[in-house]
């Protein structure tokens, strides 16, 4: 169930986004990378390989399960705005029943205000819902400008889209303005494992879809991640605009000042001498010796419907890390090269390990997994990390997956 609370003018936003109205409509300008420079195509998520540009999927733990995630980069709490266009009176749209953007009843593709590169991009985006006539032409209006000046003629309406959460676990949150993720990248852009058999062959994975949106009258691809995510709530601190929640991830580390001295700690070409992460991407380097860089200790805090700590914040792909120093005593990915064997594989075995003496409390990380600063969200950390997720899940109802 859904209300919408109208929003009378897109001023606010257009002058965000420094445009001015036209006299006419939307041309197509043709694909976004026709504008970019190698070097602003840096600032798009994914690495260039033989195959085309990928976005890496990696290994670690949640609730004592081992679960695969895709690494999007550094992320932040902020939202940009993201226009969704629906028929007046639809209400099976922009969501299904399931709480995924519903592509049967959306009219043509989203228009998005900023991209990678830009300052004070996210890729969570606030929704807004743009109700048109029945005779309106689906991807006629390809820009914030033109959607402004139909705005405020009255043609359409544009709403920011708020959604009744009732209850997420525990909580009762009602109400709230949506949070969608979509991952703007480039033409051809990949995600690796995107609808493979997992390792352990117990799962397939649902393959997620790349879908087209306009940015400035250009033409944008972007993961819709809502079909294995679904939508969240703003976080419970947002003011002006809705932020977006963050959940905790556990990275794994290793002290090099211990008797016995680690292994991982004589891996060559680490910044700190001092400190290990217990992740294949953090030192560079294949631990396992499976033939991929992929694997780590990290423990995710919960997953789209379950989490094993009442204590645990809510999943969402916007991740906190926190550091966790194990003792040698305690058995990580790194001690026999096998992810089945580590014994901390949830937040409970975290919770155990301090407990027993084996780590101290986890503190936030201030610095990546490399041991480089990440600048914004005041010096604090993000990740982007979506997880994969089984071919037949739905994100809402949790119910509906027993």
């Amino acid at each position: 169930m859904t209300r919408v609370i109208r929003i009378l003018s897109l001023s606010s936003v257009l002058m965000a986004c420094g445009g001015s109205e036209p006299s006419g409509g939307d041309p197509d300008r043709g694909p976004i990378e026709d504008i970019l420079s190698f070097e602003e195509r840096v600032s798009w998520p994914g690495m260039d390989q033989a195959s085309g540009r990928v976005l890496l999927s990696l290994r670690g733990f949640s609730n004592g399960e081992q679960i695969g995630y895709w690494f999007l980069g550094f992320g932040a709490r902020r939202t940009d705005d993201a226009f969704f266009f629906c028929r007046e009176g639809d209400e099976a749209c922009p969501l299904d029943q399931h709480q995924r953007l519903n592509w049967d009843r959306l009219v043509g593709h989203p228009i998005f205000t900023r991209i990678p590169g830009d300052p004070e991009f996210s890729p969570f985006w606030q929704m807004w819902v743009v109700r048109v006539p029945e005779d309106f032409e689906p991807d006629s209006v390809k820009t914030i400008e033109t959607l402004d000046r139909l705005a405020q003629a009255g043609e359409v309406s544009a709403d920011r889209f708020i959604l009744d959460f009732d209850r997420i676990f525990e909580e009762y949150v009602g109400p709230r303005e949506v949070v969608l993720h979509c991952a703007l990248v480039l033409a051809g852009t990949e995600l690796s494992e995107n609808g493979l058999t997992l390792v352990d062959g117990k799962l397939d994975i649902l393959r997620l879809q790349r879908q087209l949106g306009w940015f400035e009258g250009r033409r944008v691809e972007f993961v819709d991640f809502s079909f294995s995510e679904g939508v969240f709530p703003a976080a419970n601190d947002s003011d002006s605009r809705a932020e977006t929640r963050v959940a905790n991830v556990y990275i794994m580390w290793r002290s090099c000042d211990v008797e016995p001295r680690p292994a991982i700690c004589d891996v060559p070409g680490y910044a700190n001498p001092t400190m290990r992460p217990v992740s294949e991407r953090g030192l560079g380097q294949d631990v396992t010796g499976n033939g991929d860089p992929f694997d780590t200790n990290n423990v995710f805090g919960a997953t789209r419907c379950r989490r094993t700590s009442p204590l645990e914040i809510p999943y969402s792909p916007l991740w906190g890390p926190q550091a966790v120093t194990v003792a040698p005593e305690r058995a990580l990915v790194d001690t026999y090269g096998d992810l089945a064997r580590s014994e901390v594989q949830s937040s409970e075995d975290i919770s155990d390990a301090v407990a027993q003496g084996e780590a101290p409390p986890p503190t936030v990380m201030m610095e990546d997994e490399t041991g480089n600063p990440v600048p914004g969200n005041e010096g604090r950390v993000l990740f982007d990390c979506p997880f994969s997720v089984a071919e037949d899940f739905v994100p809402y109802p949790c119910e509906a997956n027993e």
